[in-house]
């Protein structure tokens, strides 16, 4: 497995996102990428481009599935204040799972 590095990145995913989950819980890559940028003019940063993103991620240890035509990441999903943000800018509905799994299967 390849070492975590810091960075804005990996602060996103300690603050914003909940891993060690079942593979059945997912978040969408999309999704994902669009709450780091939430987050990021939240604290006023430049985000990094979707592929720096993707690839810090994966040095992160969280690899990307297809399911459904989409991107996903297994295990991941994501927590707090950003993700509700992210659903009230997007129009995107909450998942049926409940409100820890905005974006579960």
């Amino acid at each position: 497995m390849e070492q975590a590095q810091s960075g804005p990145v990996t602060d996103f995913l300690q603050e914003c996102t909940i891993t060690g989950l079942s593979e059945s819980e997912a978040t969408p890559a999309a999704d994902l990428y669009g709450m780091y940028i939430i987050w990021c003019e939240q604290g006023q940063q430049d985000p990094v481009s979707s592929t720096a993103f993707a690839r810090q991620l994966r040095q992160n240890g969280n690899h990307p599935r297809r399911r459904n035509h989409e991107s996903i990441y297994p295990g991941l999903l994501p927590t707090g204040p950003i993700p509700i943000q992210y659903i009230l800018e997007t129009d995107k509905p909450p998942s049926p799972n409940g409100p820890m799994s905005v974006f579960g299967s």
